[in-house]
């Protein structure tokens, strides 16, 4: 289990595990326990239980009585699972030593998964002593000194914890220089924390375990007319065509060959007759996520448009204007506009709560965060209107959940928040056409209470929410 290479001015160490320290060290090894174990322990106030807004629905309520023992049950062991999957040694709350003579990275160090990398940074910078000892500790790799070949012919190999020992403090910065981490377990993206210590110094510093993802880029051209044609438009249709070919006339008297996606999940459809709409069948009565889910997954551009059915075109929905905004500020992933001249858009305080209970959500109508930098006229929010500019690729990671079918907008923005970066310009607007009678859309058009039922009960689940507020 032992490794040792002695020279005059170097001794390196290598070894599996810390088991066999205590026999062979029994004073350091004592002290760096007593450092390892008092720094990872550092205390940590539990979360606690967050207070839901005035006037919330408590959604354990629309849970029934007979159901809810096992339902509860079921949450807590997903909620379990969803937390092993998104946790890792990357949350763990660090404290920088204060007045250490030890080097390393901070921020910044990231490690393809069982791929050897450098640390770049170690050192120690130290008063003259007769010799020099630091210590490496790693949980989920290994650690060698420069790459595998080179570590095996040291005698030392890959192990997890490494122990190195001077005359000279020079001789020892160059052996840190050469000190390489390898990941033991393919993950896509996790993390590690390593322990560094010189006498009674100890420093913790994280790497980042992560596969690298490839880009998804896309070609805009360069004239306002080839930017526009990298927007599809799609909308979702349930028994009113003649809502809808009035949106379409209205598309096409400001832009004539721009595609459009209609999903159309109409009991008696009616073929579409427009060269440049790609009309989308589904089985009746799917709902209103299932449709839009539909429709985006279908556009191969970089953006989409959204509309509804019974919306108009006219000289103010000005496409352009909001490709403009998503490519000059490209941390964006939504910007909505206004529906004559309903500029709709929230906010979200969510609160994870105490992992028990579960969190509280609080919708916030009209309530912005800051105005984009060079575009006044646009604030940061988190929800808006259902007329907006979207990033294809960022939305097909969040999508709308096709289990919401009457009773859905805000949702998707809940299930999108700390993942989508959303907008809302008031200079972009569409219109809404006058409102006919339609009496088979009409029969549809307003859910009953069992649909916002089941919407409060799959935010308790789903969403693992205690409570909401739609203000």
């Amino acid at each position: 289990m032992l490794t040792l290479i002695n020279t005059r001015l170097i001794s390196v160490v290598f070894l599996i595990t810390a088991i066999s320290l205590p026999a062979m060290f029994p004073v350091y090894f004592n002290n760096f326990r007593t450092l390892l174990f008092s720094y990872t322990k550092c205390p940590k106030t539990p979360p606690a239980s967050c207070k839901c807004p005035a006037k919330s629905s408590d959604l354990v309520e629309s849970i029934p009585i007979a159901k809810r023992a096992d339902v509860q049950k079921r949450r807590a062991e997903e909620y379990k699972n969803h937390q092993a999957r998104t946790s890792s040694s990357l949350n763990t709350l660090l404290f920088a030593p204060s007045n250490s003579p030890l080097q390393y990275p901070i921020q910044g160090f990231t490690v393809r998964p069982l791929v050897p990398t450098l640390i770049p940074g170690l050192a120690l910078h130290s008063a003259q002593r007769s010799s020099y000892k630091v210590l490496l500790n790693v949980t989920r790799g290994v650690l060698s000194l420069g790459s595998p070949s080179e570590a095996k012919s040291i005698g030392g190999g890959e192990k997890n914890l490494l122990i190195l020992e001077t005359l000279s403090l020079e001789e020892l910065n160059k052996l840190l220089g050469k000190v390489t981490y390898t990941s033991t377990v393919y993950h896509i993206h996790t993390g590690d924390l390593v322990h560094f210590l010189f006498e009674h110094h100890e420093a913790v510093f994280p790497i980042v375990i992560r596969q690298p993802a490839l880009p998804v880029l896309y070609d805009l051209g360069t004239s306002i007319k080839t930017k526009v044609h990298q927007v599809t438009v799609t909308t979702k249709t349930f028994m009113r065509y003649k809502e809808l070919k009035v949106l379409i006339s209205s598309l096409r008297r400001y832009y004539k060959d721009v595609v459009l996606i209609v999903a159309d999940d109409s009991f008696t459809t009616e073929n579409i007759t427009d060269d440049h709409v790609l009309h989308y069948i589904m089985p009746g009565g799917q709902g209103w996520f299932a449709g839009r889910n539909l429709a985006v997954s279908q556009v191969t551009t970089k953006y989409f448009l959204w509309v509804d059915d019974d919306f108009l075109f006219t000289d103010k929905t000005k496409i352009e204007d909001l490709v403009e905004v998503m490519e000059a500020i490209p941390e964006l992933d939504v910007v909505g506009g206004s529906v004559t001249g309903n500029q709709f858009y929230f906010s979200i305080v969510y609160e994870e709560g105490d992992g028990v209970t579960g969190g509280c959500l609080d919708r916030k109508s009209n309530k912005k965060f800051q105005s984009l930098p060079n575009y006044p006229q646009c604030s940061i929010v988190n929800g808006v209107v259902n007329f907006f500019l979207a990033r294809t690729d960022a939305v097909n990671r969040v999508r709308f959940d096709p289990k919401l079918k009457r009773v859905a907008h805000s949702e998707f923005f809940m299930d999108g928040l700390g993942q989508l970066m959303v907008a809302s310009c008031g200079h972009v607007s569409i219109d809404h056409q006058p409102r006919g009678a339609n009496a088979q859309y009409g029969r549809f058009r307003h859910p009953g209470s069992s649909d916002v039922e089941y919407k409060l009960q799959l935010h308790y689940y789903k969403n693992h929410l205690k409570c909401i507020h739609y203000g």
